[in-house]
């Protein structure tokens, strides 16, 4: 059975609005069932969000994908992460620390259209497109 993939917040955006290639990339592994996101994600989906449109699309989405919880764990891992970025010089936004916390704490990938984001967390698998 091939693994699950965590999608990053882009990326379902990109889902949402059909933007190539990340959209079919989604899309594919929707239909076989190896897509999941996290808590954070799910947070910033509707973070901001006024239409109902997009809200709706954000509520069908998220019923029918599994959602990574951001637990003791994950929370843990993100903290490390946290505190080796920063003695590197290499900060980036805190969602996408805790989201990476949770890929490294269950070994699952991260499908992101921002690699460049996550590329200096050692161990953290990138699929790129």
């Amino acid at each position: 059975m091939e693994k699950i993939v965590i999608a990053d917040t882009d990326v379902v955006i990109d889902f949402f609005s059909g933007s190539f290639p990340f959209a079919v990339a989604v899309a594919d592994l929707i239909k076989k069932d190896r897509l999941a996101v996290t808590a954070i994600t799910v947070y910033e989906l509707y973070a901001g969000i006024l239409g109902t449109k997009r809200l709706r699309q954000i509520e069908a989405f998220v019923e029918n994908i599994p959602v990574m919880p951001l637990e003791k764990v994950e929370a843990a891992w993100a903290g490390r992460i946290y505190t080796e970025l920063k003695s590197q010089g290499k900060m980036i936004g805190n969602q996408d620390i805790l989201i990476a916390g949770i890929c490294l704490a269950n070994s699952l990938p991260l499908l992101t259209r921002n690699a460049a984001h996550f590329e200096s967390i050692k161990g953290l698998e990138i699929i790129r497109i």
